[in-house]
């Protein structure tokens, strides 16, 4: 069933977006990319499994793919749901 103007896709996430994303969601997404990489060549991207099994100062100095989406989208702008989903697509493993 179609419904008038509303488009949404099922991403690896399991989770339902809009589409298209804002340009305001694109350029998060882009940044969150970028600073997902980072972390994960750094060796500071958890899993949300890993991130619920550490603990204490050591887990602060880590990210999940939520902690990039949600403080880029904070200082920039766009939809937190859509950039987690887009983050996720790019990075199934740690989503």
């Amino acid at each position: 069933m179609q419904l008038h103007g509303h488009k949404h896709h099922v991403t690896v996430t399991g989770r339902c977006c809009s589409q298209p994303p804002d340009e305001a969601t694109l350029h998060a997404a882009e940044l969150a990319y970028a600073r997902a990489g980072q972390a994960l060549r750094d060796g500071k991207l958890l899993s949300p499994g890993e991130a619920l099994a550490l603990a204490g100062p050591e887990a602060r100095t880590k990210e999940t793919l939520f902690s990039i989406a949600r403080t880029i989208v904070w200082e920039h702008g766009g939809n937190l749901d859509e950039v987690v989903n887009l983050l996720g697509e790019r990075f199934p493993d740690l989503a």
